[in-house]
């Protein structure tokens, strides 16, 4: 882990300063925060670390590879107890790879963006926190009722907690709510007392949606008068933005991740397939089969040539990708329901996997909206990958410690990759750097520079 924060840090040192960072950087956000943001936005914890490490390449390197570690752990840790604890070192590596190996537009709008990295990640890295809180409430046995009762320290704890995690961005704000309420009803219905610990942090994230929401700037955004933001409740808005802007980047662009967990599921219901012999059981899983891998196909062949459209109408093509992909959305929640046997694990996978849909909902209304919007998606698509693979391992009694070397090498292979990137994005960087003090020493009115490289990995640095 420690070579993994060293490598994190040298690689994060390289990532360029873009578009609105330098506004935060800059006296305009000093003016923003005296005036408490009105009329700006209600990601108040958000903007305030923006504009903290923006005015500190240090600060910026620290915080950036605070957060990349931590949401690899976060996820690690919320899904290690199902794990072996020989394959441990194996699980934490397969994590990284999978939170590094995002789909470029998402990577460019989180990891190599401050702004957006400030916003898009502590957020979610607060949420699986969360959930690494509350998670022995889906344990298959009945759980002690006393276990419902945790120390009032953690319980007072859950007020800044839960505040915090709510103003950094509208969609997990929205999001936490629901799942807050959800986590205390299901606590309820299964145990039949509810945990003071739930109830606080449910007030308490509600409290957090008050404050962000209550900013000027989302009355104007309902009203079209923001200038940049809008939200509109039309139907044919909500489906024009939905099959145009999201659906693609929410599930298609994800064809590895997508890849890896279609063939887990698909290899659940060809066990499930040969331990049956009735003829519906056989009729359902030959259906979720051939969903799983078409899909998984027509991803891999969107990612390799996307010009290619289905249709010779590109429209049509939009609105069969966002069916097509609701329907293998739909399909892996009905593996998970159906051939999942410990109940408890069942609905933990369930609400995790139904999260990346549910997080990604209130952008519907909601525009313009970026590929960043969709990392909290990501990530719970990895939590739910991370699940049933160690669900296999489990029902097999396999070790995936043997391929701890394998994880290893991909690992490496991944950083060694971006390293090769930003090590020339850093050198460009400095040398325009360089060309600005120059020009600022002899007086130059106006200069040239030349592009940043590899402009498809960070945001715009022109």
């Amino acid at each position: 882990m420690l070579y993994f924060c060293v490598i994190s840090f040298i690689l994060l040192f390289l990532v360029p300063y873009s578009h609105d960072d330098w506004q935060w950087g800059s006296h305009s956000s000093w003016l923003l925060m005296l005036n408490g943001f009105a009329n700006y936005n209600g990601r108040y914890l958000g903007n305030l670390f923006e504009i903290l490490i923006t005015r500190s390449v240090l600060a910026k390197n620290i915080a950036l590879t605070v957060g990349m570690f931590f949401i690899i752990y976060t996820v690690y840790r919320l899904v290690v107890k199902e794990c072996k604890p020989k394959d441990k070192t194996a699980l934490f590596l397969l994590t990284a790879v999978l939170c590094l190996s995002l789909p470029r537009e998402i990577f460019r709008q989180t990891y190599s963006w401050i702004a957006a990295f400030i916003n898009f990640i502590p957020p979610v890295i607060l949420i699986v926190l969360y959930l690494i809180i509350v998670d022995d409430i889906f344990e298959e046995n009945n759980l002690n009722r006393v276990k419902l009762n945790r120390p009032i320290w953690l319980v007072l704890l859950m007020i800044p907690f839960g505040i915090s995690a709510q103003l950094f961005s509208e969609h997990t704000t929205v999001y936490l709510v629901f799942l807050a309420a959800f986590i205390v009803f299901y606590t309820f219905v299964k145990y039949k007392k509810v945990s003071p610990l739930q109830v606080v942090f449910l007030i308490a994230v509600i409290i957090g949606a008050l404050i962000m929401f209550t900013n000027g700037a989302y009355f104007n955004a309902a009203n079209d008068t923001d200038g940049y933001k809008k939200i509109s409740f039309s139907i044919a808005s909500i489906i024009d933005l939905y099959t145009n802007q999201m659906s693609d980047t929410l599930f298609l662009n994800n064809w590895l991740l997508n890849t890896i967990l279609a063939l887990l599921c698909i290899f659940i219901v060809l066990i499930n397939l040969k331990n049956t012999s009735y003829i519906g059981n056989k009729v359902v899983g030959n259906i979720q089969v051939f969903i799983l891998s078409t899909y998984m196909v027509y991803g891999v062949i969107n990612k390799v040539y996307p010009a290619w459209n289905i249709f010779t109408n590109p429209q049509k093509t939009s609105y069969f990708n966002a069916l097509y992909s609701l329907l293998f959305f739909v399909c892996i929640l009905s593996v998970i329901l159906l051939y999942i046997e410990n109940n408890g694990l069942k609905m933990k996978m369930f609400m995790i996997y139904g999260s990346s849909l549910a997080l990604a909902m209130p952008l519907v209304i909601a525009n313009p909206i970026g590929p960043r919007c969709f990392f909290a998606s990501y990530i719970f698509m990895v939590i739910t990958t991370l699940q049933l693979l160690l669900y296999l391992v489990n029902w097999y009694n396999f070790n995936l410690s043997n391929f701890t070397t394998v994880i290893a090498g991909i690992l490496v292979t991944i950083c060694a990759f971006y390293a090769s990137i930003f090590i020339d994005v850093g050198i460009s960087e400095r040398s325009r750097v360089e060309i600005i003090n120059n020009a600022v020493k002899n007086g130059e009115t106006s200069i040239t520079l030349h592009y940043l490289p590899y402009s498809d990995y960070y945001w715009d640095c022109r």
